[in-house]
């Protein structure tokens, strides 16, 4: 069987219409190129043993396990880099472990939104995020 050849279309002449919603897709995780997915970025094993959960009103302890949901002011890989600088772990998903989850709309529907209240995993803003990344406890041990 043969398959036709088809000519190639210069991107100058393909629409400039958006393109149709996809499954699963959400506007609200659009990047500053307009991609609605961002891969996560290969980091070290974090070197503390996880404390568990984040009590408010106490500091960070480092080797909390923190994941970031929807948009930030702030870039999230710069949020992400001071939470490692810090001793924070990282997660990308949020789960029984998972210590902390920072977004700043806490009412949305995500699904990492919907598993830290199933969880009871404490949810906070960026603003009191980064005014936690000033004081983190040094890991028991």
């Amino acid at each position: 069987m043969r398959l036709p050849l088809l000519e190639c279309r210069p991107l100058t002449e393909w629409s400039d219409s958006p393109p149709a919603p996809r499954a699963g897709y959400q506007p609200s995780y659009r990047g500053a190129g307009g991609a609605s997915w961002r891969p996560s970025r290969k980091r070290p094993a974090c070197p503390y043993p996880n404390p568990g959960r984040y009590e408010p009103g106490k500091l960070l302890r480092q080797g909390m396990r923190v994941a970031f949901s929807g948009d930030t002011s702030v870039d999230r890989e710069l949020l992400e880099d001071r939470a490692v600088e810090a001793g924070l772990h990282i997660a990308t998903s949020v789960s029984r472990l998972t210590s902390l989850l920072v977004t700043n709309d806490p009412d949305s529907a995500t699904s990492k939104t919907v598993k830290a209240k199933a969880f009871g995993t404490p949810v906070v803003d960026e603003a009191a995020f980064t005014q936690l990344l000033r004081d983190v406890a040094a890991a028991e041990g």
